[in-house]
């Protein structure tokens, strides 16, 4: 088991006694201890700033099929036996052939598209978060599916830059953040 603590504090001050904080947690499978700043007064639980303070900067996740790096700033399904149900349902409704296109959107590190991109033609991932974006195109490389194109920005933004571009989507796949889809990527 792979484990990664992100320990979020509100300045860069250096966190005491975390020698005994490793050694209580290296038997649950530590790989990654973490300090995340963020000294924003919003709702957003992340700041931009991450110092590793044990360990790797990334860790690897694996499935039964596909293995994932992973950041603290990337955002993963940690229960991977209902991570797995979830998106063997998606592939299900999307019904792929092995001919379409699939644009999936809010991809994180690529984990939904890299599932699809076993089964379609080409994937196109969508993620705002630059560190996941870069999890992405690794983890497309680590699973040898070169099929996939990932791209960071806003989903909106970058689909309508695609779609100008003449691509389109014969399925799409959305898995936004807690705040749901903007309206007009729906649109």
């Amino acid at each position: 088991k792979n484990l990664m603590v992100v320990i979020v504090t509100n300045s860069e001050k250096p966190l005491k006694n975390i020698n005994s904080l490793v050694d209580a947690l290296k038997p649950l499978g530590l790989k990654s201890l973490v300090q995340n700043v963020n000294t924003k007064k919003t709702n957003v639980v992340l700041g931009d700033k991450n110092i590793t303070l044990w360990g790797e900067e990334k860790i690897l996740m694996q499935t039964d099929e596909l293995c994932f790096k992973v950041s603290a700033h990337s955002f993963f399904q940690v229960n991977t036996p209902q991570m797995k149900k979830l998106y063997n349902k998606a592939i299900e409704y999307a019904d792929l052939s092995g001919k379409e296109t699939v644009f999936d959107l809010y991809c994180g590190v690529g984990s939904i598209s890299l599932y699809m991109a076993k089964k379609a033609k080409k994937v196109i991932g969508v993620e705002i978060v630059p560190p996941a974006i870069e999890n992405a195109k690794e983890n497309a490389k680590l699973n040898s599916l070169s099929n996939t194109e990932f791209y960071c920005g806003d989903c909106t933004e970058v689909v309508e830059d695609l779609i100008s571009k003449g691509e389109r989507a014969d399925v799409v796949v959305v898995d936004p953040p807690r705040k749901g889809c903007d309206e007009k990527l729906l649109n």
